[in-house]
């Protein structure tokens, strides 16, 4: 892959206040003039990588990790004599470290659990990340459209790199601002839709600027460009289906429920389909490793991206809490095979994503379906929620029998589904914000040997939207940080 200096000088621009940082010399290089050129320069540059934007904390916020507290290890003497187990992490780096994530305090984005530093350079942090990608995917659309080459490779470039800003600052969004259905006039994040260098700072547009002037006309531009051109499969890049499901899930964020089943329903006609875990889940291939069920060896998959939502060292993976791993019917749930949630201890689902050098993050064809029937469901379309919820299930449990429920049952039916589903992709944190963020709790041991304790979020908790990170500000005089970075530490409380 070349390096198109072009688009990594351009993505200094939320992270530097130099204005004269792009120089003519260096943007002689490699200049991007062909649609093929820049199609490298998006999947090099715009396409999240599988090292960045690294969200892999994100799981340490939510109700389905409960952290290490009913792990022990077994100790031997220096004659490998059995001495007994004892707390396998409390008081050990793998748990201290993340501690900020795992109890949200409002320190999380700049200090670990020893109270060290962090990504003191912006381009390091999160949200850096995010801009750099974003910069790429600008740069590809500021010349896309003066490049030379065929209009249908321009248009499949330009949907391509449209719909990749798009998931891009929906992440963003959810994550450093606040939910778009509880208050879409708050600070989002600063909006930049070009790859011009500037010396002014940048101030945050609101939620709903976002998710209006960004979100969804980049979504359905992008489908427009991409749906009459031929659907190409398992190459890593952005697919039609795909777009539909991503404005799907934007719609579903935003209420627009009857938007929301349209595009799903768009995803459903172009050919993409449910894998019947009863017929086709080999599970001899999931103990041995042959097949992933979030990557292309998965016919529901259609396109895969981005690195792991969860830490990439054993050790410093959180366990499934109790709450949730009570909602698996472990005999006839397939998932619980498919995704490897039941090996020893359950140390951590061993499939589901982890940071390594795989692409981890996915758009499949569950999410159509699951995207749909909540909104059916929303809107008192009773029986379309119905069969819809019969037939995913269908594919995902042994001896499954059809249901028909409705009101608060057929929806906590549906968003347990949704939770089972996503587990530790990176959807549960933001599924929590949009449905009404309720009161959670964390356990912790503090010491070997010691009493359990508790973190608790509360319900509308400040904390359910992040810190911007301190070192964004550095260049960036503009910004106005979340309230919740100058709320007090939380403290912990007796565990019952």
């Amino acid at each position: 892959m070349k390096k198109i200096i072009y688009a990594m000088s351009a993505a200094a621009l939320l992270l530097s206040s130099c204005g004269d940082f792009l120089e003519e010399e260096s943007q002689s290089e490699v200049i991007p003039k062909t649609a093929s050129d820049f199609s490298e320069l998006l999947l090099g540059s715009g396409y999240p990588d599988n090292a960045a934007p690294d969200f892999s904390w994100i799981e340490y916020l939510s109700d389905d990790c409960q952290g290490y507290v009913d792990l022990t290890t077994n100790v031997y003497d220096e004659n490998w004599n059995f001495l007994g187990t004892q707390d396998a992490f409390a008081e050990e780096n793998q748990t201290i470290t993340p501690l900020p994530y795992y109890a949200w305090q409002p320190n999380m984005m700049d200090q670990d659990g020893y109270g060290n530093q962090i990504n003191q350079q912006a381009s390091s942090t999160t949200y850096g990340q995010y801009y750099t990608k974003i910069m790429g995917c600008n740069a590809v659309l500021d010349g896309i459209d003066d490049a030379t080459g065929s209009q249908e490779m321009k248009d499949r470039v330009k949907a391509e790199a449209l719909a990749v800003r798009a998931l891009l600052y929906f992440q963003l969004v959810n994550i450093y601002g606040e939910p778009y259905n509880s208050n879409k006039e708050a600070l989002g994040v600063p909006m930049k839709l070009n790859a011009n260098l500037s010396k002014e700072g940048i101030a945050r547009a609101t939620v709903g600027q976002i998710y209006e002037q960004v979100l969804v006309p980049d979504l359905q531009e992008a489908a427009r460009l991409m749906d009459p051109l031929p659907i190409e499969k398992a190459n890593y890049r952005v697919t039609q289906p795909a777009i539909h499901i991503l404005l799907s899930r934007v719609y579903l964020y935003m209420d627009r429920y009857q938007d929301c089943i349209d595009e799903a329903n768009k995803a459903l006609k172009q050919g993409i389909r449910l894998m019947n875990l009863n017929t086709e889940l080999d599970k001899s291939k999931v103990v041995s490793g042959e097949f992933n069920p979030l990557d292309y060896s998965n016919p529901e998959v259609l396109w895969v991206f981005g690195p792991g939502t969860r830490y990439s060292s054993d050790s410093y993976r959180p366990t499934m809490s109790q709450d949730f791993q009570s909602l698996y019917d472990q005999a006839n749930d397939l998932r619980w095979v498919q995704f490897g949630l039941g090996n020893p201890q359950n140390v951590s689902p061993i499939l589901k994503p982890y940071g390594n050098s795989s692409l981890c993050q996915n758009i499949r064809t569950a999410e159509a379906y699951l995207n749909k029937m909540e909104a059916e469901a929303l809107l008192g379309q009773t029986a379309q929620a119905n069969a819809d919820l019969n037939t995913f299930c269908g594919t995902r449990y042994a001896n499954y029998a059809n249901q028909n429920l409705s009101g608060d049952a057929l929806l906590t039916t549906i968003r347990n589904e949704r939770r089972r589903e996503f587990c530790y992709e990176g959807h549960r944190w933001f599924d929590l914000r949009r449905e009404g963020m309720p009161e959670i709790s964390h356990i912790y041991r503090e010491r070997k040997g010691g009493p359990l304790v508790k973190y608790v979020l509360l319900h509308n908790d400040p904390m359910y939207t992040i810190p911007l990170p301190t070192s964004a500000f550095d260049n960036n005089n503009a910004l106005q940080q979340n309230e919740c970075r100058y709320g007090s530490m939380r403290t912990v409380v007796p565990a019952e």
